[in-house]
């Protein structure tokens, strides 16, 4: 398994050339800029090793608590951290409903403390929703495709690099 110093280089050097390959295909500079940027996002803070105490784990800072919880469910090297299918879209699930519920708990804690509102918590969680559909409505869904494809992509390269990784050691042994 190649170490984390690894995978990031390997991110970084094909940023360009998926820059390049999207803006090739989509012919907007602004869509490629989104995939690449998503891409070296994923390859950096938000691809498969979030399950372990990795580079990718600690680049969160403060905020590496709210991936604890996935920590503890999701195993290495799974389908669920490591599949090519499943992986991006449960991290993303799980990353959105870890902001809902955080930003839930601050809506309603600052609610209640600072001005002495009575509001319930189901009530701070209605207005994210709300806001979070506004937001998904007012969106052009052809960026979030973009978003999706580059931490699809850098997940990707994650997981093939694991893999061929193993196979080269595999194949060192063997000579």
């Amino acid at each position: 398994m190649p170490s984390g110093r690894t995978h990031d280089l390997v991110t970084c050097a094909l940023a360009p050339p998926v820059f390049v390959v999207a803006q090739m295909y989509g012919g907007d500079l602004l869509l490629s800029g989104v995939t690449a940027v998503a891409m070296v996002f994923a390859g950096l803070m938000f691809g498969p090793d979030l399950d372990l105490q990795s580079k990718q784990y600690q680049r969160w800072g403060p905020l590496r608590f709210i991936w604890y919880p996935y920590m503890l469910v999701i195993s290495h090297r799974s389908r669920l951290s490591h599949g090519l299918i499943l992986s991006t879209p449960v991290r993303i699930l799980y990353f959105l409903i870890a902001v809902i519920v955080c930003s839930t708990t601050a809506l309603y804690a600052q609610r209640y403390y600072l001005y002495g509102d009575q509001t319930t918590w189901m009530a701070a969680f209605n207005q994210i929703s709300a806001d979070l559909i506004v937001f998904w409505q007012k969106t052009d869904k052809r960026y979030l495709w973009a978003a999706f494809a580059g931490l699809w992509l850098g997940a990707a390269i994650h997981t093939l690099t694991d893999v061929l990784g193993s196979i080269a050691k595999k194949l060192w042994r063997t000579f």
